[in-house]
């Protein structure tokens, strides 16, 4: 099982299904999740492929997660559950073993600590109720941000070497 993850931006653009499948088919993927795809919601059959559509019913075109299923592997396919506009989970069941895929979408570091803590907890909460026995493997977008802290942009030593004047002895 070829398992990947993808922060798309939008779906919503003529002929992004297409692109899409031919970027997936290239790195050979059976189960894709997407974030951000901005569809709305429902179930897609395609020739060789499937989309588990979870986004919002608006014409904002908002969010959104899919999972992406390539067709020989859609018989493995046991259950899609959608939690909120953020968090949507999809088991998979195989001869020996269950597997359940998270798809998580957190808000970004400028949203409320309040906001940022109800997904930690929601999504907490919904990986203890998933079965033991499965495997849990949790994809999607955290939002991290990568770069410097502000108190690495300018340390006080390097002000202050630069500043210093060279001492001469006489």
């Amino acid at each position: 099982m070829n398992i990947g993850k993808w922060n798309v931006r939008s779906l919503f653009w003529s002929g992004a299904i297409k692109v899409l499948h031919n970027e997936s088919s290239k790195v050979d993927f059976d189960v894709v999740t997407l974030q951000e795809i901005r569809l709305g919601s429902g179930i897609q059959k395609f020739d060789n492929f499937t989309l588990f559509n979870s986004g919002a019913e608006s014409k904002k075109h908002e969010s959104g997660r899919v999972f992406y299923v390539r067709g020989a592997f859609l018989k493995y396919v046991r259950d899609l559950k959608i939690i909120n506009e953020r968090i949507c989970y999809f088991r998979l069941k195989a001869k020996w073993f269950s597997c359940t895929l998270i798809n998580a979408h957190a808000p970004t570091n400028e949203k409320t600590e309040e906001v940022k803590e109800e997904l930690n907890n929601l999504l907490q909460q919904n990986i203890n109720q998933i079965a033991n026995s499965d495997i849990k493997i949790i994809l999607g977008d955290f939002n991290a941000k990568v770069g410097k802290e502000d108190i690495y942009t300018n340390p006080p030593l390097a002000t202050n070497v630069y500043k210093m004047k060279p001492t001469t002895t006489e």
